[in-house]
């Protein structure tokens, strides 16, 4: 869709808006708008888990909103793709060194405690590609930037429609 085809048609003030785009057909959408707070820029000891990691920073500091970013590489991985059609994830694991090329999550609550949502895609050493859903990754080298937003974060809660988890207005 172009993006001058497009307008907003519908804002609630500062806080939480459900919003409508027209254009071709109609968009809905959850929006909410933020302010990032300091950049924590780290890494992770060789032998961590990426999830386990992210989110004890996470915790220590109180972020329940924000990004992550990450490069570095994997020992092991444990990935998932989301199939539409049976509404589940399809995992698959790889017991291999692999590149980190791109990390990138959101941080957000789901069942009241901290979660960071992270897709990735790794490479190997024919510099082939795949990627999806980080469901587990064992650290050999990690860099990660996390930023945090300033308001109240999404909550994340089971969709019937998708069979998933996704941010809802409260």
């Amino acid at each position: 869709m172009p993006e001058q085809s497009m307008r907003r048609v519908a804002r609630n003030g500062p806080g939480p808006r459900r919003s409508q785009l027209s254009g071709k057909g109609k968009i809905q959408m959850v929006l909410r708008e933020y302010k990032t707070g300091p950049v924590y820029q780290g890494g992770l000891d060789k032998g961590m888990d990426i999830i386990t990691g992210l989110t004890a920073v996470m915790r220590l500091n109180h972020i329940t909103a924000g990004m992550v970013s990450a490069i570095g590489a994997v020992s092991e991985a444990q990935l998932g793709y989301f199939n539409a059609q049976t509404k589940s994830f399809e995992k698959r694991s790889f017991q291999e060194s692999l590149e980190i090329v791109s990390l990138k999550g959101n941080i957000s609550l789901k069942d009241n405690e901290t979660f960071p949502h992270l897709h990735v895609v790794l490479s190997r050493s024919d510099f082939s590609t795949f990627g999806g859903h980080l469901f587990a990754g064992t650290v050999y080298a990690f860099e990660f930037e996390v930023i945090p937003f300033e308001n109240k974060p999404f909550v994340r809660k089971f969709d019937n429609d998708t069979g998933l988890f996704l941010w809802k207005e409260e």
